[in-house]
């Protein structure tokens, strides 16, 4: 790690005290306002309409419970169990629990409990997630929303489609649904424990999941605000987010740290122990530059994304593409541990990364550990015209 860094968190590692008042003053308001307040499960009886792939009921398990079978081969529209809903049928009229004067989300909700997903690897999880635009298997919808497929071993299905862009968890099992609308907002779970209608609005800012699956930062309105808040999923607790990490941000790899989407400041989520990155000086105004993609969990290398010909002037927001590997403190350029055409890096916990190359011809996966040994590789098939990302992964 960067000395300057190392030398930072060295000093802010036992500092747990308060943030100072003039660091994101009125993200601190907000938290005030809202002070612990839960949110209620809706109750929704509509029927599934989601177009999933030939999975029986029995496959989509807990991804840490019992082992998974394969997929079946090929795809087909099956109905969901009863009370499940799609992105179009959950209900976000105002209720009681829903008034215009108390903002959109519902009062109390106890959480789904913690995912127990995030752990050290030594090898490539068996089952992963990917969203993947212009699926080849939905040739009538090549230009919709991306689709969200499992793979295991050989094998694909896709597990969500049909709806707006979904937002999978790490774990492979929860889901955020930015329906549009201010207060349409809602999380599910591809394990059948039901979809809570929470009332955030997809814009301008996408969700963004924690490593460990139990935190999501969403675009929360209330009453006084449509500012960004951190939704506890394991607990139902939510809590506010500084303004400086209030938009799209990226998580460390361990999860302690938000990360300004640019790439330029992190800090705790309560605000405390923040720490400018002094390399962003060198991306933040190059152009085409999109965003901050991933970060280690000691903060000191990063992936950027930057435009290509079909996305020039993209404004900064949610990237995904490695296309520069980077050192936060100085902004120089980092080698790749392993050759690439189009890569995505997921930082791991303990400091080994996936490397999922969208090669033009396959997706080449490959295990780095700590010191850049590679210690698994797979290749599978492109699954997709338009892109595949790697989405879900502490799956094992």
């Amino acid at each position: 790690m960067p000395d300057s860094i190392r030398e930072l968190l060295q000093g802010i590692a036992g500092d747990e005290s308060a943030p100072s008042g003039d660091l994101a003053a009125g993200a601190y308001r907000r938290a005030r306002r809202i002070g612990r307040r839960r949110f209620m499960a809706a109750a929704i009886g509509a029927t599934i309409g989601l177009t999933f792939a030939s999975v029986t009921t029995a496959a989509l398990v807990d991804p840490n419970g019992v082992e998974e079978a394969p997929p079946a081969t090929g795809t087909t529209a099956v109905e969901l169990p009863t009370g499940a809903t799609t992105a179009e049928d959950v209900e976000t009229a105002p209720t009681e629990e829903h008034s215009e004067g108390e903002g959109c989300a519902p009062a109390a909700w106890n959480g789904w409990g913690s995912s127990n997903s995030m752990a050290d690897m030594d090898a490539l999880p068996k089952t992963l997630y990917f969203e993947v635009t212009g699926f080849f298997e939905v040739t009538e919808e090549t230009d919709g929303p991306p689709v969200i497929i499992r793979s295991y071993g050989d094998e694909s299905v896709a597990v969500l489609q049909g709806g707006p862009a979904y937002v999978l968890a790490p774990d492979g099992d929860r889901y955020a649904v930015p329906n549009e609308g201010v207060c349409a907002g809602a999380l599910g779970t591809l394990s059948g424990e039901g979809t809570e209608v929470l009332g955030f609005s997809p814009q301008p800012c996408e969700p963004s999941w924690s490593p460990d699956s139990d935190r999501i930062v969403l675009n929360l309105p209330d009453e006084e605000t449509d500012g960004a808040y951190l939704l506890d999923v394991a607990t139902g607790e939510t809590s506010g987010v500084p303004a400086e990490v209030d938009c799209s941000p990226r998580w460390s790899a361990d999860g302690e740290y938000l990360v300004s989407s640019d790439g330029g400041v992190a800090m705790r989520p309560d605000g405390s122990g923040r720490v400018e990155l002094e390399g962003a000086g060198a991306w933040t105004g190059e152009e085409g530059f999109v965003g901050l993609s991933s970060i280690s969990a000691d903060l000191s290398r990063a992936c950027l994304e930057f435009a290509d010909d079909t996305a020039a002037g993209r404004a900064p927001g949610p990237a995904v593409r490695c296309d520069r590997y980077v050192d936060t403190a100085t902004g120089a350029e980092l080698a790749f541990p392993v050759d690439v055409e189009k890569p995505q890096i997921v930082f791991l916990p303990e400091g080994s990364m996936i490397v999922c190359d969208d090669r033009h011809d396959a997706i080449a996966l490959t295990l780095v550990d700590p010191v850049g040994v590679i210690r698994a590789e797979r290749t599978l098939p492109r699954y997709g015209s338009g892109g595949t990302v790697l989405r879900g992964y502490f799956t094992d």
